[in-house]
């Protein structure tokens, strides 16, 4: 197998196990730079040409250099590994699957880069998950914001705004407000992102990211629990984040005129075996390596 082919199957086969699932062990013995946290979640896999990247919710992107000896395998929690698990390289477990990677000449864990959210640009905001987090300092951090136009779902994630808010709980505070994750920021009145904050800092204070917890996190495709509409997943902003959201009761603020997106998988097909997204993805590109051999 040419090696594109291969990063293009291991990666459909991690989105197949990884995607939206919280990390419960990380093992990388050889690894010597900032470590991935167990109880993030795990947002996004990126086939690049020969690597592999996967990518959590707080922006920690572990990048794995792939060689044709190279391999990402997925197997179910219990069932007998096909290597030696003393040769793992990188062993990630979400309880009930576990990505092990074997044979790879090159390791690299970083911060996703958004040179807009860089610290050195600017002073921190409050930091959210402490008690006693200055609410009225964010909300003035968020009434002065310089881009006007920047949306509500990127003003949450802004360093310089505030602080401690990952992602999974950018989706569920939007949600929990109704507000359009589009929003322009300078549409926002002051008691609206008021209680954007307040709630953010509630939710944070009783952190809970497991999916049994979550409205709209990782639910793309089910029903919304307050409308019934459709969740749907999109890319969004400068980092390029995934952001869940639904279109049926997010109305507040909605934008006549949507900033650009990357749409991801949204729909279920019924004739598929498994119908979550990130299967159905898989199964396409399994399907479209079997035309090109």
């Amino acid at each position: 197998m040419l090696i594109g082919h291969k990063v293009q199957h291991n990666a459909a086969a991690l989105r197949t196990a990884l995607l939206g699932k919280k990390m419960v062990r990380f093992e990388a013995p050889h690894m010597d730079s900032i470590m991935p946290q167990v109880g993030r979640t795990i947002e996004e896999v990126r086939n690049l040409d020969k690597s592999i990247e996967i990518i959590w919710d707080n922006g920690i992107v572990l990048n794995t250099r792939m060689k044709i000896s190279s391999s990402w395998d997925v197997y179910r929690n219990g069932v007998e590994w096909r290597k030696d698990a003393a040769k793992a390289d990188v062993l990630i477990d979400v309880q009930d699957w576990v990505a092990v990677c074997f044979n790879t000449p090159e390791i690299d864990v970083y911060h996703d880069f958004d040179p807009r959210r860089h610290p050195i640009l600017g002073k921190l905001g409050p930091d959210l998950t402490l008690v006693d987090a200055d609410i009225e300092e964010a909300v003035d951090r968020m009434m002065e914001y310089e881009e006007r136009d920047e949306t509500v779902a990127d003003v949450l994630l802004d360093q310089r705004v505030v602080r401690g808010v990952s992602n999974v709980f950018r989706c569920e505070i939007l949600w929990a407000c109704e507000m359009h994750p589009w929003a322009n920021i300078g549409t926002l009145k002051r008691a609206e992102c008021r209680e954007l904050l307040t709630l953010a800092h509630e939710m944070l204070q009783n952190a809970d990211a497991s999916s049994d917890n979550l409205a709209i996190y990782g639910r793309q495709g089910k029903s919304c629990a307050r409308c019934g509409d459709v969740v749907k997943v999109n890319h969004h902003g400068e980092a390029n984040r995934v952001l869940y959201w639904c279109a049926g009761c997010q109305t507040t603020h909605e934008p006549l005129v949507r900033p650009n997106f990357t749409p991801l998988y949204i729909e279920r097909d019924a004739s598929m075996g498994d119908s979550h997204p990130a299967a159905k993805q898989f199964m396409n590109e399994i399907i479209s390596l079997r035309d090109v051999g």
